[in-house]
């Protein structure tokens, strides 16, 4: 039943109120960790080595599984929030729920979300990915309820503020790093490789000595794009302040005090978006800045026309779009330097990805399985994501899923153009708590986090020395918190509970929103969980600042007894069905996962195996841990002196494990091919033939179906065709191998013309190679 705003807070239990606070300060929590703890765009349903010895020497084995699968819990801990809001809500004698606008669209999302899911093969990372991505739009959700006075709206923003100073610190403190490594690579390059596990004059080197020079300043994220975009939303939250400071620049005799310490927050937020060097966040920033200003401007008359406004400014941009695309085809790139050129090819792989799957998309998180499908062969290097917001959604999650999507962010943004005047009556019934008091609560409760849990989730290397240790626990773990409580002061320093600017604050979150938005055209960074989860709680902000400027209807209900059961009880299932099939699985695959390579690194090869095993059992959708098995049954093979053909059976079947698993994986089918080629390599005669035919079956597949890109995938077609008496076969793949590097080669040439050294990417001596069998096979006489 909908009826006109009622007070929420007076309307509200002491029970719910409690809970409220609990969940507010939880929700505080995982914004701080999230924004100080490097977490990948990408879910993995368990973190697996980087090779095969790797492990997390010294911890507790459930403080390793907590940190492999950190965002798993995190999105655990925040969806559960939700539920036990609405499920003690519903309890309660009056259930009140505050329309957000996301509903509608986050229902397509989830249908989207269940029919890709069926059709993805790697079903176990589509849970996970969705999972993951739609815990932050339920605790906005949340937060919609939970900020019922501008005391809470206030104390957020003062959050992101602080949190875009620390970030700024971290960013520095990275980009001086970064000058220390330039001066340690260029005194001992081999030492500096070495350290990075990186083989000399090879793509990784390339690779690195790349990322070195551009001096990537990324801050307690992944790329200098994520930070950038995270500077971007803490730079209008903190003009939101400065805003008000100017307002009430006459009215405090400290005001003008306030104001400096104002303009010296944005001055560190701005700071720390130019040494990211990220050109889509500056850019971005400038675009919603501008948009911004011209609202200060010329608001009020344009008041009248901006829904007018927003058409003609989507029709712009439908038509912007156009002229990109039909550049990128004409021209092959686009606009721009090198990294304009690989983004068309992110896009135009992406495009052909999405035209082969209309309908379902390729699943939730299985982007990077099927892009080597549709990987140009000049391309040097395969993405988890397309660079495109609205691309990496269509991809995975089919055309109801982007719409479901930008619905979840649209209809919030069009409910506050559609502002009537504003109604202030109800701030008066606003019931807000000491100002002072609750800042400084927030502050201890966050400044406990940075100095207590994030250690507990981001620890110290067990190798690094006393001294070592000393120096991380001052830099990594004191020094944040001293910066987030400088930067708290300067966000909050002269505030008052009162927001008397609401209209400002609207069109400053709103211009954040857009303007992240806009830079994630170009790039994934908004898929970053630490950046994926301020962008939503932007949004409830922008959304709870709204409904208490212009009051509207909400869901009042007073549930029966009977339907309060039967709430709970339907609560309680979903709980158990989540964590079944959720939480549990992975939980329990990453454990033994993480005790098999404890075993892998002292060699009890035979204890990792049955562990592997018990991990493939408790989670059947996941291919990781067959994976990780047969991997390291060919290990265990070519460590032993004598030849043991049960291993190779053994990884064989394993590897088929995971094919079942996961049929879009190509890694799997090479692992199988090599596993064919040693079971040929010791078998005799007619056995010897089984063996190779079944490598060549399985080559071919893997070439024509998943990685027709693969110079080096075709060498071992080649060879095998080749043992086999296939000449014609073998040379057509041995050409095409030599194709596909000369076209990466083109490629590197147009992208680093003043390099003399070319960096192969195949590598020249299996690229001499082919050449040389060419030859030799052309030169035989035909039977």
């Amino acid at each position: 039943m909908i009826q006109p705003t009622i007070n929420s807070a007076e309307s509200k239990s002491k029970a719910l109120v409690c809970l409220e606070y609990i969940l507010l300060v939880l929700c505080v929590c995982v914004i701080v960790l999230r924004t100080t703890f490097t977490e990948g765009p990408t879910v993995q349903a368990a973190a697996l080595p980087s090779s095969i010895t790797d492990s997390m020497y010294g911890l507790p084995i459930w403080r390793a599984v907590l940190i492999s699968s950190f965002s798993m819990f995190v999105s655990t801990a925040l969806i559960f929030s939700f539920a036990a809001w609405i499920i003690l809500s519903l309890c309660s004698r009056k259930f009140l729920y505050r329309l957000s606008g996301i509903e509608t669209g986050l229902l397509l999302f989830f249908a989207a979300a269940v029919i890709s899911g069926f059709a993805a093969p790697d079903k176990r990372g589509a849970i996970s990915s969705f999972t993951c991505l739609v815990a932050p739009v339920l605790m906005a959700m949340l937060l919609v309820q939970i900020l019922d006075s501008q005391t809470k709206i206030k104390l957020i923003l003062f959050l992101i503020v602080a949190l875009g100073v620390v970030s700024t610190y971290r960013c520095w403190e990275q980009y001086s790093e970064n000058e220390h490594l330039i001066v340690f690579y260029e005194q001992d390059p081999d030492s500096a490789l070495a350290q990075q596990r990186i083989t000399p004059n090879s793509l990784e080197h390339f690779q690195f000595e790349h990322r070195l020079y551009s001096k990537d300043v990324s801050g307690f994220f992944t790329t200098s794009n994520s930070a950038g975009s995270f500077a971007l939303m803490a730079f209008f939250a903190a003009i939101v302040l400065l805003v008000g400071r100017i307002k009430n620049l006459n009215s405090d005799p400290l005001g003008f005090a306030w104001l400096i310490m104002g303009v010296i927050s944005v001055g560190i937020v701005i700071f720390g978006l130019l040494i990211t060097k990220s050109k889509g966040a500056i850019i971005a920033s400038v675009f919603a800045a501008t948009m911004f200003v011209i609202y200060l401007c010329l608001g009020n008359r344009l008041r009248a026309y901006k829904k007018a406004i927003l058409i003609a400014c989507l029709l712009l941009g439908i038509s912007g779009g156009c002229i990109v695309v039909q550049y990128g085809l004409s021209h092959g790139r686009l606009p721009g330097g090198n990294s304009m050129l690989v983004r068309w090819q992110y896009w135009d792989a992406s495009a052909k990805m999405y035209t082969d799957h209309l309908f379902t998309g390729v699943g939730p998180g299985n982007f990077s399985h099927f892009y080597p499908h549709y990987k140009p062969a000049s391309a040097s290097e395969s993405v988890a994501d397309p660079h495109n917001f609205l691309l990496s959604i269509l991809t995975q999650y089919g055309p109801i899923g982007l719409i479901g999507f930008l619905a979840m962010i649209c209809i919030p943004l069009w409910t506050t153009l559609s502002a009537r005047k504003a109604n202030c009556s109800s701030e008066t019934h606003l019931s807000e708590p000491a100002f002072k008091k609750t800042a400084i609560v927030l502050a201890i409760i966050v400044s406990a986090v940075l100095l207590l849990i994030r250690p507990f989730v981001f620890p110290l290397p067990p190798t690094a020395t006393p001294q070592e240790r000393q120096a991380g626990i001052i830099i990594l773990y004191i020094m944040p918190v001293i910066i987030f409580i400088a930067g708290f002061l300067l966000a909050s320093a002269g505030e008052t509970a009162k927001m008397s600017h609401s209209g400002i604050t609207i069109a400053a979150l709103f211009c954040a929103v857009l303007g992240v938005a806009f830079h994630n055209l170009i790039d994934f960074a908004i898929f970053e969980p630490g950046v994926f989860t301020v962008f939503w709680v932007i949004i409830s902000c922008l959304i709870a600042i709204y409904s208490q400027t212009y009051p509207r209807p909400q869901v009042v209900l007073k549930p029966a007894p009977f339907v309060k059961m039967l709430t709970v009880a339907t609560g309680m299932v979903l709980i158990v069905v989540y964590l079944n099939y959720v939480l549990i699985p992975v939980s329990k695959t990453s454990a033994k996962i993480q005790l098999a390579n404890r075993a892998i690194s002292t060699g009890r090869f035979e204890q990792a195996h049955r562990l592997l095993d018990r991990a493939s059992e408790d989670d059947s959708l996941s291919s990781d841990a067959p994976s990780l098995n047969s991997k390291l049954y060919l290990h265990h093979f070519k460590l032993t002196s004598s030849v043991n053909r049960d291993l190779l059976l053994q990884a064989e079947k394993q590897a088929l494990d995971a094919i079942e698993a996961n049929s879009a994986a190509f890694k799997n089918y090479e692992r199988l091919t090599e596993v064919y080629t040693l079971l040929a390599d010791i078998s005799k005669q007619q056995e010897k033939t089984d063996w190779l035919n079944k490598a060549f079956d399985n080559t071919s597949f893997t070439v024509e179906h998943l990685y027709p890109g693969c110079a080096r995938l075709r060498i071992e077609l080649a060879k095998i065709s080749d043992l086999l008496g296939k000449t014609d076969i073998a040379i057509s793949q041995y050409e095409k191998a030599i194709e596909i590097e000369d076209e990466y080669r083109a490629q590197f040439r147009e992208m680093y013309p003043k390099r003399e050294e070319m960096v192969s990417r195949l590598g020249e001596k299996k690229y001499l190679f082919a050449k040389q069998r060419i030859k030799y096979l052309t030169s035989q006489p035909s039977p």
